[in-house]
């Protein structure tokens, strides 16, 4: 039985938009200074987890349960004892009790309670006088097996605002107040945190320094530090290494800049522990592609860059023969966009790889946004009857997909067209769902099914 001290933290909030994401990033970076600090993310997200890393200068994972379902806790433990971290801090998503089951069972509340994690609860108070203490006490008493440990009021308007917040919480609520964000100071817009993959890193790193030093002038870390001394010890089976290997080393070709960078760090690892060596290459940059046995170009913002994606013609055309030469090629999402004849975006067209007869266009509202459960359409594939839990987030479409074969049914959400996903040629396998490799069943079956393993 493996025992695991490690102090942590929950930020959570009483509804999206709070300022969580931006909290967390500061906390993050003043605490990087100071602890080996391993950050987590619920949820299937990759913009938030990119700001994480960034600012903790080490690894951010995901943890969701439509994924990992009753292993998120095992999942939690092997984390952090395989890092050697000495400092968590886990972000939530939505609201602290939001959830699709009335229950609450996959809410941020039960993972916090699961990890046994204290919560600091970050409130937007832009609107509130006296009535915080009433929403307060809802929070605290609506599931007392919750370890609320404090609360941030973000967005205050004035300082005779604060003056009646601070009076209402300590008359009528017993929770400690961790910090008093002004308006001006804890501003940052969707659109800045929403395109940070498009951002280069050192864009990226002045902006989290930026907002490291405001925050930290009206945030009492040192409470927030004693706070996460405060979680009780983690108790978990040793974490038992994936055994699985190929027979052979093979290298893999990762698509990865400011135009393609949505990866799990939990598939990159997969890979890794398959003994398969990574090789990054840029779409935007790179006219030559490395020398590799397989291609792996995940998701980002391709629509954003057609002219250089266009204008880099000789690597568009080394990958549409590397896929008709049969050489296994796997894309999620803006990978998918990347493989077709062309992307239309905001009235401009750019040129993309052509492996698939397909034009991409990208409409003003997402075409696929949730989760999505994946099934072979063939039985007789290397998947044979398993199910794949993944999630898309997508505005792409195809005006008319005929002609081309699909590797899934789509048995919830959307994909491709609503009833297929994953398009295929020659080795070619390219989806709008992103797939979360928990235990690195599916890419080492998929990579044994293109003969990578003789």
């Amino acid at each position: 039985m493996l025992k695991i001290s490690v102090p942590r933290f929950y930020i959570s909030a009483i509804k999206k938009s709070s300022g969580k994401t931006t909290l967390s990033i500061a906390l993050s970076s003043i605490l990087s200074k100071k602890y080996k600090l391993l950050t987590f993310k619920k949820g299937p997200d990759y913009i938030d987890p990119m700001w994480l890393e960034c600012a903790s200068k080490n690894y951010c994972y995901n943890l969701d349960f439509f994924f990992l379902k009753d292993k998120i806790y095992n999942y939690f433990v092997d984390k952090v004892d395989q890092n050697k971290c000495n400092f968590c801090l886990i972000e939530g998503n939505h609201g602290l009790f939001d959830d699709i089951y009335v229950d609450g069972r996959t809410s941020n509340a039960s993972l916090a309670k699961i990890t046994k994690t204290p919560v600091i609860l970050v409130i937007d108070v832009s609107e509130f006088g006296r009535s915080i203490a009433a929403l307060l006490s809802g929070f605290i008493n609506f599931d007392k097996d919750v370890l609320m440990a404090g609360v941030i009021l973000n967005k205050v308007q004035s300082a005779r605002q604060e003056k009646k917040l601070i009076e209402a919480i300590k008359k009528f609520v017993d929770i400690p107040i961790l910090g008093v964000l002004p308006q001006q100071d804890a501003s940052i817009t969707q659109r800045h945190l929403g395109l940070s993959s498009t951002l280069k890193l050192e864009q990226k790193q002045e902006f989290i320094d930026e907002i490291a030093y405001e925050l930290e002038k009206y945030i009492d870390v040192s409470e927030i530090i004693k706070i996460a001394k405060t979680a009780p010890d983690l108790y978990a089976n040793k974490y038992v290494a994936s055994t699985k290997k190929l027979n052979k080393k093979v290298t893999i070709a990762i698509a990865f800049d400011e135009a393609f960078n949505f990866y799990y760090n939990q598939n990159l690892e997969n890979l890794q522990a398959l003994d398969a060596q990574i090789k990054k290459f840029s779409p935007l940059f790179d006219e030559q592609l490395p020398n590799a046995d397989a291609i792996y170009i995940g998701g980002g913002f391709p629509e954003l860059f057609l002219n250089q994606l266009g204008n880099n013609f000789r690597l568009r055309s080394q990958i549409k023969k590397a896929s008709e030469d049969g050489m296994p090629i796997y894309a999620e999402c803006g990978g998918l966009m990347y493989l077709t004849n062309s992307i239309s975006y905001n009235g401009s067209i750019g040129k993309m790889c052509c492996v698939f007869n397909l034009d991409t266009y990208l409409s003003k509202k997402p075409m696929g946004h949730g989760y999505t459960v994946l099934s072979a359409k063939n039985k007789d594939s290397f998947l044979k009857d398993k199910k794949i839990h993944a999630h898309e987030f997508h505005h792409g479409f195809f005006k008319n997909f005929t002609g081309i074969d699909c590797f899934f049914n789509i048995e919830r959400g959307y994909g491709i067209n609503g009833m297929c996903d994953g398009a295929t040629i020659n080795n070619t396998l390219a989806n709008f769902s992103h797939i979360f490799d928990y235990d690195n069943d599916f890419f080492y079956n998929w990579f044994k099914s293109n003969e990578l393993d003789s």
